[in-house]
């Protein structure tokens, strides 16, 4: 697969859906089993919102020719209810395609939704990356919490040329992920904030993700390094889990 056109954007102001009372009776019920409250709060977007002026332009950058494959991936829960947002997004993109969604992995889902698209092998296909700032609940456990609301979008289409390889490891420290990273070859680095330190010493070309998006950063960042079309690689280590991710992209 190759990375035919991207989009990203932020998104101001909150969901009409945030304020929906049927959120905080939903996701009392979901974390309070775990002893949690929820917070009386408005704020959160809905993915389906962010994510359709994304397909929008992408199916038009390809001539609104069908997509076969549509993943959606993310870290932070919807504030919509009620509905498979990723089978919503299908029935706006053309040709209807096979849609689902990737979550509960954290910085590890997008990387998973993009071997799955690898393994579908379809002739088109449609990454989206989104996350929104709120989380109506305490967490149970420290968890990185996006500050603004923001979706990335990819149009991937098949190409000899170009190929988009994915390792994933699993259990390992802040450490082994820097070795394992020193490993690949060095070219043009997208990192997360917390592989930063080890990129800078592999090569002079390293672009860190922004903060405040811990889910879409390095995607951001790939939105708009991929036009450059020069090798790329791209990491994000998630500390809670102990995952780290890497994906190869080549020109």
């Amino acid at each position: 697969m190759r990375i035919a056109a991207a989009e990203r954007r932020t998104f101001d102001g909150n969901s009409a859906l945030a304020g929906d009372p049927a959120l905080r009776r939903y996701l009392s019920d979901m974390v309070g089993r775990y002893d949690l409250e929820v917070r009386q709060t408005d704020l959160g977007h809905s993915y389906g919102e962010m994510a359709e002026p994304l397909i929008t332009v992408l199916t038009t950058h390809a001539g609104r020719l069908p997509v076969n494959l549509l993943i959606l991936a993310y870290g932070v829960h919807d504030v919509r209810l009620g509905r498979a947002t990723a089978t919503y997004l299908s029935s706006r993109c053309p040709g209807e395609p096979l849609a689902f969604a990737v979550c509960d992995q954290g910085t590890a889902a997008a990387f998973t939704a993009l071997s799955m698209i690898n393994a579908y092998n379809h002739p088109r296909a449609m990454l989206i990356v989104a996350e929104q700032s709120a989380i109506h609940y305490e967490p149970a456990a420290p968890a990185p919490i996006p500050q603004r609301h923001a979706a990335v979008g990819f149009l991937l289409d098949s190409s000899p040329q170009q190929r988009i390889h994915i390792d994933q490891h699993t259990d390992v420290d802040i450490d082994e992920a820097a070795k394992i990273l020193a490993e690949h070859d060095t070219k043009t680095l997208i990192v997360s904030r917390n592989l930063y330190p080890t990129a800078q010493s592999l090569t002079d070309d390293v672009r860190q993700a922004p903060d405040g998006q811990p889910y879409t950063g390095v995607w951001w960042e790939l939105a708009d390094a991929h036009r450059e079309g020069r090798p790329l690689l791209l990491a994000d280590y998630d500390p809670l889990l102990r995952y780290l991710c890497v994906a190869t992209v080549s020109a």
